[in-house]
């Protein structure tokens, strides 16, 4: 069997692709950057460079339909922001293969973050008070900003959040074309979850803790946790909109244990280095072996009864024959090594530094496929090269081209 994953410069579809290969599928793989990490992977048959879906949508399906054919490709699996162009694009190339997301307005919902706070509206884990900003003369009415984060509908990495902030820019304008959201700002321990889910049900997740980041943004260590609480919600919301795909999302834990919900992001993200590979392997069948049926455009796992339970699947790194401890963190190695001083410049941070990275498991690294932490030097290249030649930041710079803020597909 075939598989072709996409959005391929990220660490997620490494690890994809490593279990599928280990699964017994013959990896393709496929993105607009020249040089993402997987093609680095011995886990990659063949790599596909691809036209940006961000700036040619048309030529971007066309040529991934043309690669579907001509590879043989079985499933295609969409792994980060391309996905919402593939959704959009899923009648088309589901002619050709199995196409594992959900329906592109279901993943509109989940993206933009007012409709995501109003899906909420009900459940077991709710976000906080949130309020859709589309004028400069709305702000009034909310008060001292600083009870609240600002944050585009549309957005990732934390990118251009205002979190509590004094005051707002004099340039801050929020409009309907460009709308913004108001939430509630509360202080308290960040968490994020990851789940595979196959017509309503989780098929596999994870949960961490993301104890070391890059300010604002992404984590790079990811220190697993477990709440019932996220179990029981997420499995709440995939069965309320009998979702298929990738969902993850971004909470905050009050003292007393509360749990609020921020935001939603239906695609692949860290969470998913906790997910046990039986479990994520669950939805296609094993190699070698015809995939799921399809119902109603999306596929239907095999072999699970009615009384099986997503929270009790447990994290893991290993093959179902080899499993590794449930508790090792996975970690971006470089990162880690980049700042020894996360802690402060002191011996205390220093020794607590060192036992976390010694304890940490690195999500490049794997002794079958020793030279992708080398080769993914040219992936960190080519993206400091975009955010310098478009003048943006390098977390910016690591997605442009394959972002989707809302914008018109025709």
């Amino acid at each position: 069997m075939n598989v072709l994953l996409t959005g391929c410069r990220s660490y997620t579809a490494l690890d994809l692709a490593r279990r599928f290969r280990d699964s017994g599928w013959n990896v393709f793989a496929a993105d607009s950057v020249k040089f993402p990490v997987c093609c680095g992977s011995r886990a990659v048959k063949e790599f596909f460079h691809i036209p940006s879906p961000r700036e040619g949508y048309r030529e971007f399906i066309s040529v991934l339909a043309a690669i579907i054919r001509s590879a043989g490709i079985d499933l295609l699996l969409p792994t980060s922001e391309e996905i919402f162009y593939i959704a959009h694009g899923r009648e088309e190339l589901s002619r050709y293969c199995r196409v594992f997301c959900d329906d592109f307005e279901v993943l509109k919902s989940l993206h933009n973050k007012w409709t995501f706070s109003e899906l909420t509206e009900g459940m077991s884990v709710r976000t906080p008070e949130t309020k859709l900003l589309t004028s400069a003369a709305q702000l009034k009415e909310l008060g001292d900003p600083s009870a609240f984060a600002f944050k585009p509908v549309y957005s990732r990495f934390a990118s251009e959040a205002l979190l509590a902030p004094s005051r707002l820019p004099e340039d801050f304008a929020p409009s309907a074309d460009r709308p913004w959201i108001a939430q509630r700002y509360i202080r308290g321990l960040e968490l994020c979850s990851y789940h595979l889910a196959v017509d309503g049900e989780i098929a596999a997740h994870g949960s961490y803790e993301p104890s070391y980041r890059l300010g604002q943004a992404s984590g790079y260590y990811f220190k697993p946790v477990h709440r019932e609480k996220i179990d029981r919600f997420a499995a709440e919301l995939v069965r309320k909109l009998d979702f298929t795909g990738h969902v993850a999302f971004d909470y905050i834990e009050e003292k007393d244990g509360t749990l609020h919900v921020l935001e939603c992001n239906p695609r692949a993200t860290s969470g998913l280095h906790l997910a046990g590979t039986a479990g994520l392997m669950k939805p296609f069948g094993p190699g070698g072996e015809p995939l799921p049926e399809v119902t109603g455009g999306k596929h239907s796992a095999v072999g699970r009864t009615s009384s099986e339970n997503p929270a009790v699947v447990r994290i893991g790194f290993g093959t179902p024959g080899n499993p590794a401890p449930e508790e090792t963190p996975p970690m971006i190695g470089y990162a880690m090594l980049a700042n020894p001083f996360y802690h402060g410049f002191n011996p205390s941070g220093m020794r607590r530094w060192f036992k976390d990275f010694r304890h940490g498991r690195d999500v490049l690294f794997s002794r079958q496929d020793p030279w992708v932490p080398l080769l993914h030097t040219r992936s960190l290249a080519e993206t400091a090269f975009d955010s310098l030649s478009r003048r943006i930041p390098f977390k910016d710079a690591a997605t442009a081209d394959i972002e989707w803020d809302g914008e018109a597909l025709n």
